[in-house]
């Protein structure tokens, strides 16, 4: 379709540059990544936050926050550059206004710069190594730039990563495991199995996400184990191992069943456990509905739309494996990590073209013109032309063969009612 050539291929793309809008309509504009990094922050309970921006960013910031409760003194301070600090620098008043935060009462702080700062180079590094060794006050940062980007993801993670200039080394814990993009108080998301089962052990699970302490991200590196929930979370977890040798086994890309058995057995050989048969029955459910799947939907192709914090190559890759064909993906932010997805879809000799879709109604007639066998996500709910498995969305912190079982059904389900209505 000539409405498409302007879209890239997986294979061309290695950044989120690469990734493009899939329609020019009007659009008011994606969050900026400040507003993630600060609703993020503001979220885990001891940690102040200083956005340095231009009066714009000062109003936004204050909207985010507003309706954050502070549970221990949580200090949510914005630094307006004036016009001589937009041309010089913001170096002097910065550091005054770090030292008033830390009389005030701040136990850590989150310094979040926006474009303006990073545009004129302020030397953030230096000026919080300059003033960690003068206070209390426990200091990182993070570059929110939101030229740099294409949407909010990068202001999860990144944030994420920053949280790691606040660890320290201790003693480890071999009863103690870290688990990466789960809440403590994540009632609305079931616990996994895999995380109950850990628990009847002895294990204490320390959560790492927002409504954390912070103290829980400084004394993570003591954990035996970090299991990553979350793709925000993945590159925390790749600095924990470099920095700390904290082991990490990332289960919320992998849906296929027989390579769920291969991450539950490594969790086993590193905390020296052994399973007793509790997951058998949701494996066994996944293993009929995956050789169901393969008859069903070899050769169909799909478009993958909005299905939220899930990504969509490791979902795809294990789609390959029952031979169906991805034509359009969207992403809402090429990870790190994607580039291995990419050549893992490649090597099974698909390359579909990616883009970011934010015009819904543009979008939408676009979409259907694709004429795919089946769309993932919500964006085709109502199409008449496209069978749509919606809102997936709810699987985000779900895991293991329960997951799978889940997706697989909702799947089946939709090409049921599609065979009826033949």
């Amino acid at each position: 379709m000539k409405k498409l050539k302007h879209l890239k291929h997986l294979s061309s793309v290695k950044t989120n540059a690469g990734v493009k809008f899939l329609t020019p309509a009007a659009f008011p504009g994606n969050h900026c990544p400040m507003h993630t990094a600060l609703a993020l922050s503001a979220r885990v309970k001891g940690m102040s936050t200083l956005v340095v921006g231009t009066p714009e960013c000062g109003t936004y910031s204050r909207n985010i926050v507003s309706g954050i409760k502070s549970e221990e003194g949580e200090l949510h301070w914005t630094y307006i550059l004036d016009s001589n600090e937009v041309v010089f620098g913001c170096r002097r008043g910065l550091i005054k206004t770090i030292k008033e935060m830390d009389k005030s009462g701040a136990k850590a702080i989150m310094i979040i710069l926006t474009c303006v700062p990073e545009i004129i180079g302020e030397d953030i590094e230096g000026i919080v190594h300059e003033m960690q060794p003068q206070i209390s006050a426990q200091l990182t940062f993070v570059l929110m730039a939101h030229f740099k980007c294409n949407s909010y993801p990068s202001g999860y993670w990144k944030t994420l990563v920053a949280f790691g200039n606040l660890m320290k080394k201790g003693k480890r814990s071999t009863d103690t495991i870290n688990i990466l993009g789960r809440s403590p108080r994540e009632k609305h998301v079931p616990m996994p199995g895999l995380l109950t089962a850990l628990e009847k052990r002895g294990f204490y699970l320390r959560m790492l996400a927002p409504k954390s302490d912070v103290e829980d991200f400084i004394v993570s590196p003591d954990a035996a184990l970090n299991i990553v929930l979350s793709p925000f979370m993945n590159p925390l977890a790749e600095m924990m191992w470099e920095k700390f040798k904290v082991p990490f086994i990332s289960l919320h890309e992998t849906y296929d069943v027989f390579e769920i058995d291969g991450l539950y057995e490594a969790i086993e050989k590193a905390l020296k456990i052994r399973f007793n048969h509790e997951f058998d029955e949701w494996r066994e459910k996944a293993i009929a509905l995956q050789n169901q799947a393969k008859d069903v939907f070899k050769g169909k192709s799909y478009i993958s739309t909005h299905i939220g914090a899930m990504m969509p190559l490791p979902l795809a890759v294990y789609l390959a494996k029952f031979e169906m064909e991805p034509m359009l993906l969207h992403m809402d932010e090429f990870y790190p990590d994607d580039r291995k997805w990419a050549k893992a879809i490649k090597e099974q000799g698909y390359d579909p073209m990616i883009c970011h879709m934010v015009n819904d109604n543009a979008d939408i007639e676009l979409l259907e013109g694709i004429k795919a066998d089946f769309s993932l996500g919500k964006l085709l709910k109502d199409s008449s032309s496209t069978p749509c498995v919606p809102y997936l969305e709810d699987l985000y912190g779900q895991i293991g063969y329960e997951r799978t079982v889940a997706l697989l059904s909702r799947m089946l389900k939709v090409y049921s009612k599609i065979n009826v209505k033949k």
